[in-house]
């Protein structure tokens, strides 16, 4: 159960940063993902940023859910996607760096393991 919502914890916000770098400057996004060394102080930053960002997606669930127009969704979630980017670059890392390792970590199991270790959510 918490690696399926970590994995969509990952997927999540690795769509929702894509846009926000995507909005921000579209040069960023290119097709090849950016590769990341991935040291133990990464992965430990890495789980810093997704534990705030499991945090900060239920902070903002039920707002969204209960949004009374889409406008109102939107700027929900574009104040959530803020937050998220802060979280990450409050880690230490980049959005970019943080997708790298997100994208890694959905097609490499160990990988995967190994941040699920040391993540809180874990515990």
């Amino acid at each position: 159960m918490k690696k399926t919502a970590i994995a969509l914890c990952l997927a999540a916000f690795s769509a929702t940063v894509s846009l926000g770098v995507a909005q921000a400057d579209p040069a960023a996004m290119q097709p090849q993902q950016q590769q990341v060394e991935i040291t133990e102080a990464k992965l430990l930053q890495f789980t810093m940023a997704m534990d705030a960002i499991g945090e900060i997606g239920a902070k903002y669930e039920a707002q969204f859910q209960n949004a009374e127009s889409a406008e109102q969704a939107q700027q929900i979630q574009q104040q959530a996607q803020n937050e998220m980017v802060e979280a990450v670059e409050a880690a230490g890392l980049t959005a970019a760096q943080y997708n790298a390792i997100a994208q890694q970590a959905q097609q490499d199991e160990e990988l995967r393991d190994r941040i699920l270790s040391m993540s809180r959510a874990d515990s």
